[in-house]
Order: structure tokens, then sequence, then C-alpha cells
């Protein structure tokens, strides 16, 4: 297919009308044996969520901030203080958002979706450095740096337990940083790295069994070292699984998007695209149904830094399984993160350092003309829903 067709029909799948959905976060609101949470197009306008921290500022945590996104009215600091961290990370369960307070907040926070109001801050303990979080019924497995592999924490109740994957990894801490529940098991993402932070060899992915916290048979070994970012799961309509990025610094260009098949017998399902073909690394992931088009929206950063940084919105086609020859953003945004809403609009977050904030798109055009201001620069990438 010719390269402008190829734009032609996929900015038309963009625009198309009819039953579309986007895919919910991870692991639903309960055990339901399922993976995704299917939102139907809301009767009040989608709302966008986006937390951010500050690394420089001495005592200044992080942010929560809202974004009516039809009227384009941000709401900024909505949430109690002290509930987001200086590295927050975030996920819709259900109806409630749960943020990861990363590096040295060692904590995770559960707000109302609606309210922002506190449910409870579970402590992950000194030193743990969690990363994310996965949820089955009152349990949280939340993977975590500092530690042997997953702590669970059990809401309503300080008690922690640590999962041990320790025997992965010479230095006894697997380096875990993602995990997400399918059904009654949990899966966990593991870097292996070494005292310098290099991976010592392919990234590693364990099955847990929610029900018992114990660590299952099998082990995938994926293809390339370093998982870097978190699980997202592809929609039914094309075979399903999980994905996750993985990516060498030492040249951008090495690591893919890498599928996991889940199930009876877990397995590496192979890449979905690479990063050579990326032109750099995907940050980010999320996943949206078109009609009968299978989107998987990935930001990709190109790994450098100062007046060469580029981070643009690129889309990958499941459904044909084909990379969109052009990024549909333009080099002017230096994008760090999006979410797709139940309208199938798209939220981007820009961390332009002269303009920064969210923009909207609506059918492959933008749909703000600047960035709106959250209260802090965009940073993290894994730190926007919609619903």
């Amino acid at each position: 297919m010719k390269k402008s067709l190829l734009i032609i029909t996929a900015l038309g799948a963009l625009g198309a009308l009819g039953t579309l959905g986007a895919c919910g976060d991870n692991g639903g609101s309960g055990l339901d044996g399922g993976t995704d949470v299917v939102t139907d197009v809301p009767a009040t306008p989608p709302r966008a969520v986006v937390v951010a921290g500050d690394f420089v500022t001495p005592g200044f945590t992080g942010i929560m901030s809202a974004l009516d996104v039809q009227a384009r009215q941000v709401m900024q600091r909505v949430s109690p203080n002290g509930s987001i961290g200086n590295d927050p990370m975030l996920r819709r369960v259900g109806d409630e958002l749960f943020v990861v307070n990363r590096a040295d907040g060692n904590s995770v926070t559960i707000l109302d979706a609606t309210t922002f109001a506190l449910v409870e801050q579970l402590a992950t303990g000194a030193g743990s450095n969690p990363q994310d979080v996965a949820v089955a019924g009152p349990k949280l497995f939340i993977p975590a740096m500092g530690t042997s592999g997953v702590v669970v924490a059990t809401r309503g109740s300080t008690t922690l337990a640590t999962i041990d994957l320790s025997d992965l990894d010479p230095d006894g801490k697997p380096d875990c940083v993602s995990a997400y529940r399918v059904g009654g098991d949990v899966y966990v993402a593991c870097g292996l790295l070494d005292q310098n932070f290099s991976p010592r060899g392919p990234g590693k992915v364990v099955v847990i069994d929610a029900a018992t916290n114990t660590r299952k048979s099998t082990v995938v070994t994926l293809t390339n070292p370093n998982p870097f970012g978190v699980f997202e799961a592809l929609p039914a309509g094309v075979g399903g699984g999980l994905v996750i990025p993985t990516v060498s610094f030492a040249n951008v260009a090495t690591g893919c998007v890498e599928r996991i098949s889940t199930g009876a017998v877990p397995a590496n399902a192979g890449c979905i695209t690479t990063n050579a073909a990326l032109g750099g690394y995907a940050g980010r992931l999320e996943t949206q149904n078109l009609g009968t088009t299978a989107m998987l929206w990935m930001i990709v950063p190109n790994g450098m830094f100062g007046a060469g940084e580029r981070s643009r919105l690129w889309g990958f086609d499941l459904t044909s399984m084909t990379l969109w020859p052009d990024a549909l953003t333009p080099e002017a945004q230096l994008l760090v993160d999006m979410a797709v809403c139940p309208d199938d609009t798209m939220v981007v977050a820009d961390k332009t350092e002269a303009a920064n904030g969210l923009r909207v798109y609506e059918g492959g055009i933008e749909k703000t003309t600047a960035a709106l201001s959250i209260g802090l620069k965009p940073g993290s990438t894994r730190g926007l829903v919609c619903y």
C-alpha cells in the first residue's frame, strides 16, 4: 500500500463512527476472570486525570490534575495533600485510581475516581521503590525494585508480604517493574539489572497465583533485555495477551514491543514491532478499538536529549499488523504520555519546556490550540488515564 493511501485509510479509521470502545485499566474491578474493563461512552463528558512529580524542588512532591475533555478545561491539584509522590505512576481499576509513588515515595495511594477523595494509602516498605500495581480483590500486587520481588499489600491492613523472586538475579533483587492481573493470575515482568543498572540478560516474566500468593512454575524469557515501562493488555479480537516495551539505552534501536500470550501455557509471543522500525522505543502503550480495526498507540522517544530530542505518537494497526509510516503528532510536541477516552478522543501529555501540558486529539486532528497547563510539567510515562 502506498504511504499516502495508508495514512488516509488510518485517519479514516480514526474518524469512524459506530460501536467503539477503549480498553480499561489493569485487572478490572474484581476477581471476574477478565483483564480489561470495556467502557461505554458515558453520559457525562470524559475526564482525563494526570499525575506528575517534581525531582527538583526540595520538599515538593507531586500533583494530580483533571481535564474535562470536551470543555478543554483543567482543574489543577485535585488530590488530597500528601497523596502524590515526586515520581508517580497511575492506573485506574474500576471506580478507583491507584497512584504508585515510586522512588522514595514507597506507597500506593487509592483515590475515588469521581471525587478524588482519599480511600486508602498503603505503605510498601522503606526503600522498596514500588513500580506498578495489579489488583485482585483486596490484595495489591506491587513489583518493587528495592525488594526480592513483589510486595503484597492488603486493603484495610498494614501487614505486608513479599513474593520472593530473588533466585532470578544473582544480587537477590530481580528489579521487577510491572504487574498485570489476568483472571486469577498476576503476570510480573523483571529486568534483572546489575549494580550499574545494566541488564544481565533478557528480562523474565513470572506468573503468580493471586489467591495463594505463590509463584507458578512457568517463567517466560523475553526476547530482549530490560523491560521498560509497564504491561498493557491487547484486545481479545486480535488474540489478547500482554505487551511490554524493551529497550537498551546503549542503543535504543535494540529491543521491541514484546508480546506475552496468557492462559494455561504462558509464552513469549514475539515482537509486535521493533525499536529499529520505530526509530526509538515505546515509552507508553495504549490500545483502542476503531470499528473493525484494533490500534496500538505508542509514545516513541528517540532516546536523545537536548536539541535533538523527539518524542511523538505512533500508531500500529494490530488487525493488519502494520506500523503507520508517519507519526500522528508534529515534531514540535515532546510527548511523554497518552490515553484513549471512552468517546475515542485521545489526550496526550506534552513536556515541551516553553508550553507544556495536555493536548486533545480527535479523528487524528488536534482540537486544542495550545497545551493545557496541569500546574507542573508532565513527566511520568504512565501517569495519564481517561474515563
